[in-house]
């Protein structure tokens, strides 16, 4: 059995899906299959794809454009590994991408999944930033509860569990956050912390083309996230749920009136008090998680002096030790 399906979905990719596909070909680990759907393109992704004469790698077209939800889910049926990579056309993968994350998965069968960190490059593959997320199983999992912690082109799943959970076309352009939430009930998660993928960041991501579609359907996967732990938010929950991971939206800080921040650290409560009734996450991580979030909004705002007293406080050392990691985390992020 392969051990790898790298499932690459291709439509008009021409300028930049020679050097996707090159960045499989030099990866270090060898024991990979490719396959690449062409979802219809019009351009010159189909003579590109031709050129290569690599065994491993199987070319399907779609006699339409299927749109990538579709595209996804046909490709996992294509897919014969152990292990089910995403790949985006434009992207890059690190020469030693696989071989991290084959190994990681081996040495811990009970992750289901994992991503790695990322450096974000431009339309000229110009280097523009980096991409860090939480490394943790638990802090991912409380994570998911307000943001999806993971780079979708980077991440490799056990292929059993794409087999059961496939990418759901309800939730179109935010399909991967809704997938991710559903395999984290199933599995541990994790980020590896090298920058095993260049991440192109341009004026034709979907992020860029559908944000306020994007964020009217994460806000729908929260409130199911929210619903698991029993709570069904009003508006205004929802805003001080949101707030802290929006504070610098389209560029611009975000003013937050004193007022405004006590809702927040009341609504932080809130979300502690019923996890500590169903124990949906571990406790100590999730106040943690919470009060690093609250030290974001007390520093984007400055107001130093709250960032230690929130009405959610805890000094448990456990708590203490996490916090601490999470400040480092943030500060190099």
């Amino acid at each position: 059995m392969t051990k790898v399906s790298i499932l690459m979905p291709v439509y008009n990719g021409e300028r930049y899906l020679a050097e996707a596909i090159d960045s499989i070909l030099n990866q270090t680990f060898r024991d990979w299959e490719l396959i690449i759907i062409n979802d219809g393109s019009t351009d010159r992704s189909a003579t590109i794809i031709n050129n290569y004469r690599d065994s491993r790698i199987y070319y399907v077209r779609n006699t339409e454009n299927l749109k990538l939800i579709k595209t996804l889910n046909k490709g996992i049926d294509y897919c014969h590994g152990k292990y089910i990579a995403r790949m985006d056309a434009d992207d890059i993968s690190f020469p030693e991408r696989l071989r991290h994350q084959v190994e990681f998965l081996d040495n811990n069968n009970d992750y289901t999944m994992c991503g790695t960190n990322a450096v974000v490059i431009d339309g000229n593959s110009r280097k523009t930033g980096k991409i860090r997320n939480l490394p943790d199983n638990n802090l991912l999992q409380v994570n998911l509860l307000f943001s999806p912690p993971f780079i979708h082109p980077s991440v490799m799943i056990r292929r059993e569990a794409l087999d059961k959970n496939r990418y759901d076309e309800d939730y179109r352009h935010v399909e991967d956050y809704e997938l991710w939430c559903r395999i984290a009930r199933q599995g541990k998660v994790a980020n590896l912390q090298q920058d095993l993928l260049a991440y192109r960041w341009h004026d034709t991501n979907v992020s860029v083309l559908n944000n306020q579609v994007q964020e009217e359907m994460k806000d729908g996967i929260i409130r199911e996230q929210l619903k698991m732990l029993g709570i069904e938010p009003t508006g205004e929950e929802l805003y001080c749920h949101k707030i802290t991971f929006r504070l610098y939206a389209l560029g611009r800080k975000q003013d937050i009136s004193a007022q405004q921040s006590e809702a927040v650290s009341a609504w932080f409560e809130k979300l502690l008090r019923q996890n500590k009734k169903i124990k949906k996450y571990n406790q100590d991580d999730f106040k943690a998680f919470l009060w690093a979030r609250w030290a974001v909004l007390c520093i984007s705002q400055k107001r130093y002096s709250k960032i230690f007293s929130p009405a959610f406080a805890s000094y448990h050392p456990d708590v203490l030790t996490q916090l601490f990691k999470l400040f480092f985390f943030l500060k190099n992020k």
